[in-house]
């Protein structure tokens, strides 16, 4: 069974409690991949998620088994940064693009 989705308001109050611990947040393979190919780095990462905002619909993550949200914003250059991220314990950051 699926469990509720986070609201925008409540993926960024749990952004905001697990950013504060640098153990929670974890890169899948495809978002390092992404951040080479697109030149965009951990601290561009940790700024958009400080400073982005939450998308209002979810999407469910089957092979996760998790739910997935977009957080928009700019990068630190200013240019245009979309991370898509499950929430749970900790931040993984599954791809990131413009």
């Amino acid at each position: 069974m699926r469990p509720p989705a986070f609201s925008p308001v409540q993926a960024h109050e749990a952004i905001e409690r697990l950013i504060e611990r640098p153990a929670t947040l974890a890169l899948t393979e495809h978002a390092r991949t992404r951040m080479r190919e697109r030149h965009f780095t951990i601290d561009d990462v940790l700024w958009v998620l400080r400073r982005g905002s939450v998308g209002a619909n979810p999407e469910w993550d089957e092979k996760r088994q998790t739910w997935k949200s977009q957080i928009k914003h700019r990068d630190r250059d200013g240019e245009p940064l979309t991370l898509v991220v499950a929430i749970e314990d900790r931040i993984t950051v599954v791809t990131g693009h413009d």
